[in-house]
């Protein structure tokens, strides 16, 4: 799971997405300009965005973008799945004669599951709506 400014700006873009009124479109120029990111690079996001099925364009006048599902379906792991390529990491086995760097690969592979189910669990709704500790965290699996 990767955080950067890729997905934080994906995320942003998204939630700007989620907080217009009656959900009109609205152009990538508008959030650029909202967001503070270039218009080229939110191109580049939305192109991964929309194969992602998390989005759609809107053509003609008044055209831009939209959610292509209601806010509180889109989890903030679905929007790192869609801007991120998937790449599979052999899990580092730990055992008798295992090294340190592979106790630690495996280390950051636990945390890195742990922030993936976390993502999971709270949405675009929850971002937008300021309750995003108490509605991730009630949906959270108990331990």
């Amino acid at each position: 799971m990767k955080d950067s400014s890729k997905s934080r700006y994906a995320v942003a873009a998204l939630v700007d997405l989620a907080c217009q009124p009656g959900h009109q479109p609205t152009t990538l120029a508008a959030i650029a300009k909202r967001q503070d990111i270039s218009v080229s690079y939110l191109e580049q996001l939305f192109a991964r965005l929309r194969a992602g099925g998390l989005i759609k364009s809107v053509r003609g006048p008044g055209g831009g973008y939209i959610l292509a599902r209601p806010s509180h379906d889109i989890t903030i792991a679905d929007i790192y799945g869609a801007v991120f390529e998937a790449t599979e990491m052999a899990l580092a086995q730990p055992g008798d004669g295992a090294t340190l760097k592979a106790q630690m690969e495996t280390l950051w592979q636990a945390m890195e599951r742990e922030v993936a189910k976390f993502l999971k669990n709270v949405t675009v709704h929850d971002v937008l709506s300021g309750k995003l500790s108490t509605a991730a965290g009630n949906r959270l699996p108990a331990e």
